[in-house]
């Protein structure tokens, strides 16, 4: 099983709505937490969950917008 991965958003940024009608690109809003199971120190786009609902992230936004939850903030 991967690691998951969680970070806080702390400045909003746009992502990719690949599997749901509607607009294609929301706004992931500041104090929101994701989750990814992929290296963020990787270029491209990432898979991330937000709310459950699978999106597509910039790495770079991940990186530059949000900070990551260690263990103890998990639980």
């Amino acid at each position: 099983m991967p690691a998951v991965f969680r970070f806080r958003v702390v400045s909003p940024f746009e992502v990719i709505q690949p599997f749901i009608d509607g607009p294609p690109f929301v706004t992931v809003p500041a104090g929101s937490i994701i989750e990814t199971d992929e290296d963020v120190e990787s270029p491209g786009l990432a898979e991330i969950r937000l709310n459950n609902q699978p999106l597509l992230a910039r790495m770079s936004d991940i990186q530059n917008c949000a900070k990551p939850l260690d263990e103890s903030a998990c639980a």
